[in-house]
C-alpha cells in the first residue's frame, strides 16, 4: 500500500563529521527483488540517475519521494532503500522492492448499481453481475497491462484490453473494446433516483466501443494523453417509447466518434490513499464529428485539483474541487453527466443528480488512528500475500456542490440548487490498494444513513 511504509535509512557521515552543506554524486544505484520486473521500469521513477550531483541534506527527501513514486507503479507491496556515503564523496543506493502477484484469474460476483449503498437500499438481487476476470499485471516485466472480462448476469459484458506504460520523454499506447448487452437498463431519472426497466422479451439495450490511446509522460509527474474512440448504442423501441430522449431524439441508434485529450500532474505520495502532495487534471473531449445521421455533437471541458497537507503528525487535510462544462444543453439519457455515477456527494449516494454542468467540492479531515502496520502472515506460502499492511483512519467530512441543467423533470428537485452533505466515518487502508470506507453521513434535506465504499477514492 503506498503509504503504508516508510523504511529509508541515511549514513551522511564523512569523517565522523556532517556534511550537510556538501554534495555526493551517485556512483551506483543497485537494485535487488525484482525477480519479474526489468530495471529500467524501476529506474524511469526515480528522481536521480547515475552521475547526478545531490545535496546531503536534500538525500532523505529524495529517498521517500522515489519510493512514493515506486508504490504508486502499483507492482510492488513494499519498497526500502539504503544508501551509503563513501568517503570520496560519492554516494551508492540500495533499492529492495518486494513484487506483487501479477496474475489474476478469478471468479466475478459484484453488485452492478453505481454503489454498495444503493445496491442495499434497493435489495434487488437481479442486479448482479458473475463471471471471469482475467489479467496480468507487469506483463514481461515492463508494467504492461492485459485484461480479459466475461461478465454475465444484469449485465453481459466482454471487454479486452491492453496498456503499455510511460517512460519519461517516451510514450506508451494501450488498445480497449468493450461489448455489452442488458435487458435491464435506467432509462429516465425521476424523484432524483432512477428508474429501471427490464424486457422479458427482447435486448433492452446492446453497445460496444472501442478505442486506442497514446500517453506520454513528458516529466516525472506530468502526462498527456490522447484517445480516440468509437461507440456505438442500439436500444430497443420500448425504451425510446419509455424516453424519447434515451439517445437523440426518437432514434434507437447512436454512433460516433470521440476525441479526448487529458492533462495530470501527479504529485501525491499516494495515488491509493494521499496524504500529501497536489494533483491537477485538465480533460477535453469531443464528441461527435458529424459523420452519421442523429449524431451527437458535444464539447466538454473538465478539470480537478486536490490538495493533501499534513497538518500535525497524525492530522491530514484534504480538498478536491471538481468542474465540468458542456456545450451541450441537453445530453442523450444513456451519457448522463452530473453527480451519483462516476462520483457523488457524501450522504447523497442514494441519488443521481443529472446535468450538464457542475461544480463540487469535497473536504475532509483525516485523524490516524492506527499508523500503519505489517503483519507476517507465517503460513501463508505464496511471498507475494506472505505480508499484510493495513491502517486505519478516522475522518470528518464535509462536501457540497451543485448541477445545472435546463427544464429538468419537475420531480428532481436536487438540480439547480447547491446541495451539502456531511458525517463521519473510517476507512480501513490495506495491501493491494484496497480501501474500505464505513461512513455515517447527513445530506441538506436531513437524510442520513449509513454507508460503505470500497476502494473510494475523495
Amino acid at each position: 500500500m503506498n503509504s503504508l511504509l516508510a523504511n529509508a535509512s541515511a549514513l551522511p557521515v564523512k569523517n565522523n563529521e556532517q556534511v550537510n552543506d556538501e554534495y555526493v554524486t551517485v556512483q551506483q544505484i543497485v537494485i535487488t527483488g525484482n525477480k519479474i520486473t526489468k530495471q529500467r521500469v524501476i529506474l524511469n521513477e526515480l528522481i536521480f540517475k547515475q552521475g547526478d550531483r545531490l545535496l546531503v541534506n536534500r538525500i532523505g527527501q529524495v529517498v521517500k519521494r522515489c519510493r512514493h513514486n515506486l508504490l504508486n507503479t502499483s507492482l510492488f507491496n513494499f519498497v526500502s532503500i539504503h544508501y551509503t556515503i563513501q568517503s570520496d564523496d560519492t554516494i551508492v543506493f540500495h533499492i529492495n522492492v518486494d513484487e506483487r502477484w501479477y496474475w489474476w484469474v478469478f471468479p466475478i460476483f459484484e453488485v452492478a448499481d453505481r454503489n454498495l449503498s444503493s445496491f442495499f437500499n434497493s435489495g434487488d438481487w437481479s442486479r448482479v453481475n458473475y463471471g471471469v476476470y482475467l489479467k496480468r499485471d507487469n506483463f514481461r516485466g515492463r508494467n504492461e497491462k492485459i485484461i480479459a472480462r466475461i461478465r454475465l448476469g444484469f449485465t453481459t459484458q466482454i471487454l479486452l484490453g491492453y496498456l503499455s506504460p510511460e517512460y519519461n520523454k517516451r510514450g506508451g499506447w494501450g488498445a480497449f473494446f468493450n461489448f455489452s448487452m442488458s435487458d435491464q437498463l435506467p432509462y429516465a431519472t425521476l424523484s432524483n433516483q432512477p428508474v429501471f426497466t427490464g424486457l422479458e422479451t427482447e435486448m433492452a439495450q446492446v453497445a460496444y466501443h472501442g478505442s486506442i490511446y497514446y500517453s506520454l509522460r513528458s516529466g516525472l509527474y506530468q502526462r498527456h494523453k490522447l484517445d480516440v474512440a468509437y461507440h456505438h448504442f442500439n436500444v430497443s423501441d420500448s425504451v425510446i417509447d419509455l424516453n424519447p430522449h434515451y439517445l437523440t431524439t426518437d432514434a434507437n441508434k447512436l454512433q460516433f466518434l470521440e476525441l479526448r485529450y487529458e492533462y495530470t500532474y501527479d504529485k501525491r505520495d499516494s495515488k491509493i490513499y494521499p496524504l500529501k502532495g497536489s494533483r491537477v487534471k485538465l480533460e477535453a473531449v469531443q464528441s461527435g464529428f458529424g459523420l452519421w445521421q442523429d449524431e451527437l455533437n458535444n464539447f466538454k471541458l473538465a478539470g480537478s485539483y486536490d490538495k493533501h497537507v499534513r497538518l500535525h503528525e497524525s492530522w491530514h487535510w484534504t480538498s478536491m474541487a471538481y468542474g465540468e462544462y458542456n456545450t451541450s444543453n441537453s445530453l442523450p439519457y444513456v451519457l448522463n453527466a452530473g453527480s451519483g455515477y462516476e462520483s457523488f456527494l457524501n450522504g447523497y449516494e442514494l441519488y443521481v443528480i443529472d446535468g450538464t454542468r457542475q461544480f463540487t467540492m469535497k473536504n475532509q479531515l483525516l485523524f490516524t488512528l492506527l499508523h500503519p502496520r505489517v503483519k507476517s502472515l507465517g503460513f501463508m506460502p505464496l511471498t507475494q500475500f506472505a505480508k499484510v499492511n493495513y491502517a486505519f483512519y478516522l475522518k470528518a467530512f464535509y462536501d457540497f456542490g451543485s448541477v445545472w441543467q435546463e427544464n429538468p423533470p419537475i420531480t428532481n428537485t436536487f438540480v439547480n440548487d447547491w446541495q451539502y452533505g456531511y458525517g463521519a466515518g473510517i476507512d480501513f487502508v490495506t495491501f493491494y490498494d484496497m480501501v474500505w470506507s464505513f461512513n455515517y453521513s447527513v445530506n441538506k434535506h436531513r437524510q442520513h444513513g449509513f454507508f460503505v465504499h470500497f476502494n473510494l477514492a475523495i
